[in-house]
């Protein structure tokens, strides 16, 4: 086990480093030229520096999104703060997130929740990982296409998932796909600007709640992400 957990520990490490270098590598040779005299052109001093911003921003995403998995862990051990909410709020709020990213590539998002189904959640959290699981069917899916985000009680359980109809995920990624900085298209996603975290955060906002999280998809079929969450809230 502990041989596992120094491995986990390794690859993380190596992961994150990773990530951190390539915004901080294209951030110093753009510096760098502009110190060289390219900042006395002002066309090209302006796409250089659009360009840093950029990486600065990606750089900030992965330290926020990083920050939020070390503060989901430490209130994993110690509890969240929870209360009876109506589900509805947080997901037509994440819906609403999304919509203006959603709109600039003509997909849909539909959200379907009883306005009486409700669970003892930290509605924030809730939010997020639907943002995060919306954010990704948007993400990958063409235009014309329908992101649906419904919840449904199952029991003493809510299921709360995000259907879309995009490229799907091949089988042998299926397993790996909550990992943090696990990407199903490396080169792809770097393009459309994710963290690479955003299904890890997904994951522990899951167990805090003491639910769990799955995916069910396939190449050309799109994928269903579902969050299972307790009704009555973590214990």
């Amino acid at each position: 086990r502990l041989r596992q957990l120094e491995g986990f520990r390794r690859d993380f490490v190596a992961n994150v480093s990773h990530e951190l270098r390539t915004p901080v590598t294209s951030i110093k040779g753009f510096v760098e030229t502009l110190l060289d005299g390219a900042a006395r052109d002002p066309q090209a001093a302006e796409n250089f520096l659009k360009i840093v911003a950029r990486q600065v921003n990606r750089l900030e995403a992965i330290i926020n999104d990083l920050l939020m998995l070390a503060g989901l862990e430490q209130q994993g051990r110690v509890g969240i703060e929870v209360a009876e909410t109506s589900l509805r709020e947080p997901l037509q709020a994440a819906a609403d997130l999304l919509a203006h990213k959603a709109a600039g590539k003509k997909v849909e998002i539909r959200v379907e929740c009883p306005p009486e189904l409700t669970a003892c959640v930290n509605a924030p959290l809730i939010e997020q990982a639907a943002a995060n699981l919306l954010d990704n069917a948007v993400k990958f899916s063409e235009a014309g296409r329908t992101v649906r985000l419904t919840a449904t009680r199952e029991h003493d359980s809510v299921a709360i998932s995000v259907r879309d109809e995009g490229t799907g995920i091949a089988p042998e990624h299926l397993p790996r796909v909550f990992e943090r900085f696990y990407r199903v298209d490396k080169g792809r996603s770097r393009d459309m600007g994710g963290t690479g975290l955003g299904l890890a955060i997904v994951k522990h906002i899951a167990l805090v709640h003491g639910g769990g999280v799955g995916v069910s998809s396939a190449p050309g079929q799109g994928s269903v992400f579902t969050l299972t969450l307790p009704l009555a809230g973590p214990r």
